[in-house]
């Protein structure tokens, strides 16, 4: 059974924005009887090559990806996002081994993860961090944590089809259980509840602080300030002056003031 003890990491040494605080304020909420821990620089041990070098680029997102399976191998308990909402109890998620959750149909994905300690697929996923060797010119869009995990679950399986079952060792569940609120709707985020379904336990919003933002994405998002700072890089320091980027612009500026 999984103890019930929540873990997450907070690295940066940043203030906690809203969004977190509102979140961490829902585990509390929902999950009375259960230990909460951070974990930071200041109590985890991360003499590791990839959690150096993550750190070193200040790629906060990639020591916790490193650091969750960590402690929840050591530990056991049930690690989530920062950004995860929660809005049900759960003791039901207890019963299982291990367990993680469907983005999309192609993709597992880890904003909540639970393991008993000593799991051994938590042990294959943290094995995968050993083999990795990053750098300031390192795509980190190709060794994002679904990416990694729904590899090595595929291994895992001895290249079975990717389907919600049962397993000794781990579970998938289904998207709506975690993850009702499509990342490509995020910009969508103030109606977030109305993606919930009778089966969900907690809701990602999606707050992917390792996501280097373009001036569209800002625009998408109504974050008008941060579009014109990037618009103006473009511009002037990446010599992106064309007929066709201002129409880019343009088109995605009038769907911006269109969209509620």
């Amino acid at each position: 059974m999984i103890p019930k003890t929540i873990h997450y990491c907070w690295f940066g040494n940043k203030q906690k924005p809203k969004l977190i605080k509102a979140c961490i304020s829902s585990w509390k909420k929902y999950l009375t009887g259960y230990e909460i821990l951070e974990w930071n620089e200041r109590n985890v041990d991360l003499n590791n090559p990839f959690v150096l070098e993550a750190l070193r680029l200040k790629k906060w997102a990639f020591v916790a990806d490193f650091v969750r399976l960590k402690v929840l191998y050591e530990n056991g308990g049930i690690y989530l996002d920062t950004d995860m909402m929660v809005i049900k109890k759960f003791d039901d998620l207890l019963l299982n081994n291990c367990f993680f959750g469907k983005e999309d149909d192609n993709f597992i994905s880890a904003g909540i993860i639970g393991a008993v300690k000593h799991n051994e697929f938590i042990k294959r996923c943290l094995f995968k961090y050993e083999n990795i060797l990053i750098n300031n010119k390192t795509d980190f869009n190709k060794i994002t944590m679904p990416i990694i995990v729904t590899q090595t679950y595929k291994e895992f399986l001895e290249g079975r089809l990717l389907e919600d079952f049962k397993d000794i060792d781990v579970m998938i569940y289904p998207v709506s259980y975690f993850y009702p609120f499509p990342n490509k709707k995020k910009y969508d985020i103030k109606n977030y509840k109305n993606y919930i379904e009778h089966l969900t336990f907690a809701v990602h919003l999606w707050n992917a602080s390792w996501v280097e933002y373009d001036e569209f994405d800002y625009l998408k998002n109504k974050q008008y300030l941060k579009a014109f700072l990037k618009l103006c890089k473009s511009i002037f320091l990446d010599n992106k002056m064309s007929f066709f980027y201002m129409k880019k612009i343009s088109r995605h500026f009038i769907y911006s003031f269109k969209r509620r």
